[in-house]
C-alpha cells in the first residue's frame, strides 16, 4: 500500500452455533517498509520490517444482533414460539420522559423499532415499543418495551423477548440485567 493512502483489513474467527462472541484483540499492524526511488517513483527491492500498534479491538454482545425492519410485528410475533419467550420486569430509575426512556434502550439493545412505536406521545405516563433484529446465525429476535412513568419520573419496564432460540431471549435479558 503507498504511503498516504488508505486501506482495509479484515479478519475473519471461526465460532459454534449457538455461541455468543465476545473478545477484546490487541492489534498490531506489522509491514515492510521500503524506500521509493524518487526519479522513477518505484519502490527498492529491500525494505525492513516494522511494526505499529494500533488500539484494541473489543467484539460485545451486540455485535452479534443487527438491526432488521419487520413490516408486520404482530405476524412475526406469532410466527416464533411462546416457548421461546421470556418476561421480566426492570426498573429504570429516574427519566425525563419515557421517549428518553425508549431511545436509551433502543441503543443498549442495538435493535430497530417497528411501525413508528418508538415515537411517544408528548405527556404520555404509559407506552410499549416493538423491536426486532437479527442474532448472528440469522435468528430473528422480537422486542415488546412496555414502559411506566411515575409521578417522580422513575421509570418500570416489562421486557418481553422471542426469538426463534430461548437461549438468544436469555440473552436480550442478560444485556439488559447487565447495563
Amino acid at each position: 500500500m503507498p504511503l498516504g493512502k488508505a486501506g482495509t483489513t479484515y479478519v475473519a474467527f471461526s465460532k459454534s452455533e449457538g455461541d455468543v462472541f465476545t473478545a477484546k484483540f490487541s492489534c498490531v499492524l506489522k509491514f515492510t517498509s521500503k524506500e521509493v526511488d524518487p526519479t522513477t517513483g518505484e519502490p527498492e527491492e529491500d525494505g525492513y520490517d516494522d511494526e505499529y500498534t494500533l488500539e484494541d479491538v473489543e467484539v460485545s454482545v451486540l455485535d452479534n444482533i443487527k438491526k432488521t425492519c419487520v413490516s408486520n410485528f404482530r405476524k412475526a410475533w406469532e410466527c416464533l414460539s411462546e416457548e421461546s419467550e421470556r418476561v421480566d420486569d426492570y426498573g429504570l430509575g429516574v427519566r425525563e420522559s419515557l421517549q428518553e426512556a425508549v431511545e436509551a434502550v433502543m441503543l443498549i439493545l442495538g435493535v430497530e423499532p417497528c411501525e413508528g412505536t418508538e415515537a411517544v406521545p408528548p405527556n404520555a405516563r404509559s407506552h410499549t415499543t416493538l423491536m426486532s433484529g437479527t442474532f448472528v446465525g440469522n435468528m430473528q429476535v422480537l422486542i415488546r418495551l412496555s414502559l411506566g412513568i411515575d409521578s417522580s419520573n422513575n421509570v418500570a419496564m416489562k421486557l418481553a423477548v422471542r426469538a426463534q432460540s430461548p437461549s438468544v431471549s436469555n440473552i436480550v435479558h442478560a444485556i439488559i440485567s447487565e447495563s
